[in-house]
């Protein structure tokens, strides 16, 4: 018989988890599923209290009977201690190359009617896993990394003036997480690569839009005035009032338009690499954010002539 000889898989006991099956790569991924936890009046309890079957990856030894449960078998996390005394305990392992991760084996305790559990039950032998195996499990993580969207910035007080050019600028930085992906704890990390901006501009002749692979930077006391090397825009006209939407004439005669919103799209491209180890992997494929500004008021710049200089004196 084969005596469990590691921790549950979440490390925790009761915890409720879901073992499928993919045709495709013939292999197991144990999640967790259910509907979570909930507050009550009592403290914190879980959201869906039917049993469901226990899955566990373990190593196993062989020896004496298979408990009932899994959760008593929790605490024992080495093999000394697992078997009767004057039992010889031996592991069942499967030999790795090089390179390769031991992947151990998948267990099952199925819930029965009345609420109790079977005998723990394999579906699955120790094996090894390639580089190449994590890496298609990193693809599928990767696709549901929820990534926190960076904050869009354009620097100018409103209302902004036509025919200036306004630097704009991303907060953008790398984003890790970790996970377990078939049994190896693996760093999943998403860099931003690209960022297109919408600058809501149809009027001008240079376009809405800029696509680039630089974040941007703000302009600074010191700094010289930004010009078109800097990521950013330049409203260049507005468009017809009572004609085109958005643009209208004040009662000073003053053309704008209001609810100008900037949005930014930015890629991020996925990268893993193993725990403990410092070569990154790419990961196929990318993932995209969208962050927006608050709308302002593009408006032009009127000349006229007055007979009080920039100091207040009367000059007429």
């Amino acid at each position: 018989m084969i005596v469990l000889t590691a921790a549950l898989v979440s490390g925790v006991p009761n915890a409720d988890y879901d073992s499928r099956s993919n045709d495709n790569d013939n292999e197991y991924t144990v999640e967790s599923h259910g509907q979570g936890w909930v507050e009550t009046a009592d403290g914190r309890e879980p959201a869906n209290n039917e049993p469901k079957d226990r899955y566990a990856r373990t190593d196993a030894v062989t020896c004496g009977t298979l408990g009932e449960d899994l959760d008593s078998l929790s605490g024992i996390v080495t093999a000394p201690g697992a078997c009767p005394e004057g039992t010889d305990v031996v592991e069942i392992t499967t030999p790795c190359e090089d390179g390769e991760y031991a992947l151990d084996a998948l267990w099952v305790q199925r819930v029965r009617e009345n609420g109790t559990y079977d005998e723990a039950e394999q579906l699955t032998e120790d094996e090894c896993i390639s580089p190449a195996d994590i890496a298609r499990q990193a693809r599928r993580e990767f696709k549901s990394m929820k990534i926190q969207a960076p904050k869009a910035t354009v620097q100018g007080n409103p209302p902004m003036v036509v025919n200036v050019h306004y630097p704009a600028y991303t907060t953008a930085a790398p984003q890790d997480r970790t996970v377990t992906l078939l049994g190896v704890p693996v760093v999943l990390r998403a860099e931003p690569t690209e960022y297109a901006w919408d600058f809501d501009d149809p009027y001008s002749s240079t376009g809405s839009t800029l696509t680039t692979t630089s974040p941007g930077r703000p302009w600074h006391e010191g700094d010289a005035t930004p010009d078109e090397s800097w990521v950013g825009h330049t409203y260049s006209q507005l468009g017809t009032p009572g004609e085109n939407a958005g643009t209208a004439v004040d009662d000073k005669g003053n053309v704008y338009r209001d609810g100008v919103t900037v949005s930014l799209t930015t890629t991020w491209q996925g990268r893993f690499r193993v725990q403990g180890t410092s070569d990154w992997t790419d990961i196929p494929g990318s993932i995209s954010t969208t962050s927006t500004t608050g709308p302002t008021t593009v408006t032009e710049a009127r000349t006229r002539l007055v007979c009080e200089d920039l100091e207040g004196n009367d000059v007429c």
